[in-house]
């Protein structure tokens, strides 16, 4: 990937960025508002329902969203289908939500949905670089990338670019040819909307000095009886929060043309460039308890040095986690006849992460803290030393496809056939350069707050490119290509509607495990992946519905030696009860599921890993300064079974017409099952919760003096959450290595998350102007950090460190027309 820059030069277009924002939202507000203002002359009267559907039969319109109610799904059967009529469980967040809550990208959304499970994520920050690998949980099942569009994704995307999010439970390969057991978080993106012309904009200004400003702007016509149309969406955006030194960016240009030649075809094209970053080392060091290392005890430096706030650290600019996004995808839709509609797309993508580019000491919240040496907490000398070190991860993607959707409807039967295939393919490289002697050319800083964190503008002259295997250098070439086809038949005048579905994907992974490699490891597997379901109306407002479906993902954990492991294989049953009460005042789904997945991988707390490697070979100083004094143990083993059960409902009412409430309530019960590890069997993955509940609720005034006025809030409950296993002797004492032990389970207790929201919308000559205040964090939900000292090597600490976080307030000034 020779685009890449090299150590220490990371491409800033900040520059650039900025003015080709502030050209295109110039230009475009005064083509939207060229538009709007001749509208009378050259509007298309809009097409009915019919022609709509007929074209987009893969394109569902936000405007048959009702606030936070949305009735129609593409995630579900992959053509636009009531979310009534689909046999699965599906959760919508509509673009009124996300501006409600000032979502910025879909991690946000995770809070919301009770199976899912955002693990490790930066609860001070709403800029997420990349979501926490391996720390993401749908159902208890581990997963690390979603879709966009179809499309596997591996990073957040900003909600700026995105029309909504639906989150579909349970394995879905028949659907999606790769998928996780847990199921898929599909990201719709804004497209063009050719039948109106409209301009949004935004700015939002933070207590901590952040800002953000969005805009979205619609402008279309006709030529020559021709629709064209353009959507330009940009959102430019300083991050900082509580902590210290933790000023990031975040930056957004998006730009959709649509063309539509005649009523039966149309041409869409979309580029996109992103760009994040946010400083590494915001996180905490953490040491051992002394003369008593083997209780497990992580004593955070700010217990020890209580003059050391919490929100101090000693992060730089020279050091951050920067992500770089470009995308560009073009599709044609095709109508043919009355009853054949297709639709092919070509998507080119890449991406570069940079997690550790400069002067780093490390901290558990370094994303590269795992590879520099010699940095840290020195408590003999109590100083902080920082060593240079440069990682990268570079991916160039390539996907294409065609799927078709074809009606055939008998006097009893209606039928919608939707059959296709898709190829993606991945060029994957990552990097690793760090000195040849770290401590040469090492800077340090006392414990103490308020020192300047000043480093050098380059990397140390003896630096070396590392081509070692596991967090060295790596390199993959991976691809899949997947066949589908999928049925849905209505019946028994539409009270029981069917979806039978098939996929044979076939995938590819070719490794490199280092850089002096010639010869890579191949991995070749393919896979048929049935579904079956129906809904069944027992009146006009209940049914019941039954699924089976099954899925296929490629591991993507590797072992600290950079070892893969077999792909993950699900299968999933699911049953329950679909409403559409009282108008539509109360709709949603309620079910129980029972999903399996063999192969993957699972941890084995007592395999030596690449950390426990480096433990040994270092004096008990150093051991002391790198690993707080405790040995490490564990590392990634080849999987056996799982199985998740457990309870969902997802209701949304609406009692009045301006009240709204969205409910999802999660009862998971996950567990490894089969295991090469009999003492694993009965265990679950770090981060897993078993109850959850979220709610959202919003009050609008729809008349009176209070007109314009709408107010609401979010709350989520979490259950105690799983954080690792200890091994320890049958009386809870250190365990010796030999003869019987137990594991010990080590939890983060519940937490509470709660924010409040207030929006006024008027009208200043004949525009519509919005303000809207944001407090979130209005509990002050505790983090948690280390685990506390016990005083005992025998005595196991399980108790953690409580660290204060603030309510953030937000104010947001809107203008449309």
């Amino acid at each position: 990937m020779n685009d890449r820059p090299p150590p220490n030069q990371t491409a800033s277009h900040a520059g650039p960025f900025r003015t080709g924002f502030l050209l295109a939202l110039a230009a475009l507000c005064s083509v939207a508002v060229q538009a709007q203002t001749t509208a009378p002359a050259t509007a298309t009267p809009a097409a009915d329902d019919d022609e709509v559907v007929k074209l987009d039969a893969f394109t569902v319109s936000t405007d048959r969203d009702v606030g936070y109610r949305a009735t129609n799904s593409i995630a579900g059967t992959r053509t636009n289908t009531p979310i009534k009529d689909v046999p699965l469980n599906i959760q919508v967040f509509t673009k009124d939500l996300a501006e409600d809550l000032l979502i910025k990208n879909q991690v946000q959304f995770e809070t919301y949905n009770a199976s899912l499970v955002a693990g490790g994520i930066d609860v001070f920050s709403d800029n997420h670089i990349q979501q926490p690998y391996e720390q993401f949980l749908y159902r208890g099942f581990k997963q690390n990338w979603g879709l966009r569009d179809g499309v596997r994704e591996y990073d957040p995307v900003d909600s700026q670019g995105l029309a909504r999010v639906e989150v579909v439970k349970g394995p879905a390969a028949a659907l999606y040819g790769l998928a996780y057991p847990g199921g898929i978080m599909q990201n719709i993106s804004k497209t063009v909307e050719l039948e109106k012309n409209f301009t949004s904009l935004r700015l939002t200004g933070g207590m901590y000095g952040d800002y953000r400003a969005t805009a979205d702007i619609n402008a279309t016509g006709t030529i020559a009886g021709q629709k064209i149309g353009v959507r330009f969406n940009g959102a430019y955006e300083k991050t900082e929060d509580n902590r210290e030194h933790s000023q990031g960016d975040v930056r957004l240009l998006n730009v959709a043309v649509a063309w539509q030649p005649t009523a039966t075809t149309k041409l869409e094209f979309m580029a996109e460039d992103g760009y994040r970053a946010k400083p590494n080392g915001l996180g905490y060091f953490l040491t051992g308890e002394a003369g008593a290392a083997n209780n497990q005890a992580q004593i955070p430096l700010q217990i020890l040095n209580p003059s050391i706030d919490w929100d101090w650290n000693w992060a730089n600019d020279n050091n951050l986690n920067v992500l770089e996004t470009k995308r560009y995808k073009g599709t044609v839709t095709q109508q043919i006849g009355e009853d054949v509609t297709v639709q092919a797309y070509l998507q080119y993508s890449r991406r570069l992460e940079i997690p550790g580019n400069g002067w780093d000491a490390s901290g558990s919240g370094g994303a590269n803290a795992w590879e520099s040496a010699s940095s840290g907490w020195d408590q003999a000398t109590n100083t902080i030393r920082s060593t240079y070190n440069y990682r990268d991860w570079g991916n160039q993607m390539h996907a294409y496809g065609a799927t078709a959707v074809y009606k055939l409807n008998f006097e009893q039967i209606k039928n919608t056939f939707a059959f296709g295939a898709n190829v993606w393919k991945e060029d994957e490289l990552s990097r690793h350069s760090a000195p040849l002697n770290p401590l040469a050319s090492a800077l340090v800083y006392p414990v103490q707050m308020g020192v300047p964190i000043n480093v050098p503008p380059f990397p140390p002259a003896d630096l070396q490119p590392d081509l070692t295997g596991g967090n060295g250098y790596h390199h993959e070439d991976n691809s899949n290509d997947y066949y589908f086809v999928n049925w849905q038949a209505s019946m028994f005048n539409d009270r029981l509607k069917t979806n039978i579905g098939v996929n044979k994907t076939n995938l590819k992974t070719i490794a490199w495990d280092n850089g002096v490699d010639t010869e890579p490891n191949v991995y070749t597997a393919s896979k048929y992946s049935p579904l079956f379901g129906a809904v069944f109306a027992v009146t006009k407002e209940i049914s019941v519905f039954a699924v089976r479906s099954t899925s296929l993902f490629p591991d993507s954990t590797k072992d600290s030696f950079g070892n893969q492991f077999s792909p993950q294989v699900g299968l999933g049953y699911e049953g329950g009860v679909k409403v559409d009460l009282l108008d539509g005042k109360i709709s949603g789904t309620i079910s129980y599921f029972v999903i399996q997945q063999t192969g993957g991988t699972q941890n084995d707390p007592t395999k030596e890993n690449r950390n426990t490697v480096r433990f040994d070979s270092l004096t008990p100083e150093q051991r002391q300064i790198e690993f707080g004094g405790v040995r490490p143990l564990g590392d990634i083993v080849q999987g056996g079974e799982q199985e998740s059960k457990g309870f969902e409902m997802d209701l949304t009412f609406q009692p009045l017409r301006q009240w709204q409430i969205v409910t999802s309530y999660s009862n998971v019960n996950h567990e490894f099952t089969k295991s090469a590890l009999p003492a694993t069997i009965g265990q679950t993955n770090p981060q897993a919760i078993k109850n959850s509940f979220a709610v959202i609720s919003k009050y609008s005034f729809l008349d009176g003096e209070l007109k314009g006025l709408a107010v609401g809030g979010g709350l989520r409950w979490w259950d105690k959450s799983l954080q690792d296993y200890q091994r320890r002797a049958p009386n809870g004492g250190v365990y010796s290595g030999t003869g019987d032990f137990i594991d010990v389970a080590r939890y983060s207790p519940s937490r509470t998350w709660a924010e409040l929201f207030a929006t006024y919308r008027w009208k200043v000559w004949g525009q519509n102007v919005m303000l809207q205040f944001n407090a979130q964090n209005i509990l002050r939900a505790d983090s948690y950090v280390g685990w506390k000292a016990t005083g005992s090597a025998d005595k196991l600490a399980v108790d953690r460190y409580k660290v204060p976080t603030p309510i953030v307030y937000r104010l947001t000034f809107g203008l449309d027309f």
